[in-house]
């Protein structure tokens, strides 16, 4: 479980820090909110840190790493969401470039 927490973080962080993204999250204003994700989700990789190991003997442990797994993947679907958004915008500008010069 502690395993595929960290995957999640990793993906997560590493998606975020992708330039293009980056950008776009600053320029359409959603920079601070992405920044508390961030540092959320920096704070649970801390945590999975710390009990790495412990959560196959203590079934309280477990329950909460399994929801902290779910909601990794709600934050990973966020930032997919986002990269869509993005790389929608990016196609629209000059499909409607196009549109206005004909």
């Amino acid at each position: 479980m502690e395993a595929a927490i960290a995957w999640l973080v990793q993906t997560i962080l590493a998606t975020l820090l992708i330039d293009k993204l980056d950008a776009w999250i600053r320029q359409v204003g959603l920079a601070d909110d992405v920044e508390k994700l961030k540092s959320e989700v920096e704070r649970v990789e801390m945590v999975v840190g710390g009990v790495r190991g412990r959560g196959a003997g203590n079934k309280l442990l477990a329950r909460s790493l399994a929801r902290l797994k779910e909601l990794l993947y709600d934050a990973e679907d966020v930032i997919d969401e986002l990269d869509y958004y993005r790389l929608q915008q990016q196609w629209m500008i000059p499909k409607v470039c196009l549109q206005q010069s004909e």
